[in-house]
Order: C-alpha cells, then sequence, then structure tokens
C-alpha cells in the first residue's frame, strides 16, 4: 500500500506516476504481467509494458509526446534486484 511516507524521497513525477499505477493501472495490469516492466507518462496516463524497463520506455516513446519524462516501475511485488537497488541507494551507494 501507498503511503505519504512512502512517497516522500520521490520527485513530484515520481509520486505521481506511482499514485497513477496504484489507482488506475495496477487493477489492469497484476497480476497477469508480475515481473514485466511499466513505462508511464504521468502527464498523459500512457503507459507500455515490456519484458525490461528500457523495452517498455522505448515503446512508450514511440507513442508519447515528445519529450515527457517517463517513469518506469516493475510490476507487481518488488523483485530482489529493486530491494537491492532501494538498499544501495538508502545507503548512499550511487555504483
Amino acid at each position: 500500500m501507498v503511503t505519504e511516507e512512502n512517497l516522500s524521497g520521490l520527485s513530484p513525477r515520481g509520486r505521481q506516476a506511482i499514485l497513477l499505477y496504484e489507482e488506475r493501472l495496477k487493477p489492469l495490469v497484476e497480476p497477469q504481467h508480475n515481473g514485466e516492466a511499466i513505462a508511464i507518462d504521468p502527464d498523459s496516463g500512457l503507459y507500455e509494458i515490456g519484458r525490461s524497463h528500457g523495452e517498455a520506455a522505448r515503446a512508450l516513446e514511440r507513442k508519447s509526446v515528445p519529450y515527457h519524462q517517463i517513469v518506469t516501475l516493475t510490476i507487481g511485488p518488488p523483485t530482489v534486484s529493486d530491494i537491492m537497488l532501494a538498499s544501495r541507494i538508502a545507503a548512499g551507494d550511487k555504483s
């Protein structure tokens, strides 16, 4: 469940994308696409699903308004790599 505390460290665009995912997209894509990536254009609400974050982002860039910032997320529960990345970011490790 998303709370204000969960969203506090995110950019406004990141918060907007997470809320859009939770409120509108999650019921459409989970669980059938768990483990895949979703790219979201928070301004338009457009989204694309891909096997990877890059694939989803490229697909959305082809149909999105040029120069919009796209946010990518992993669909479903956090993966091991999501958790490892989050812990490195929390620890200040940018490698």
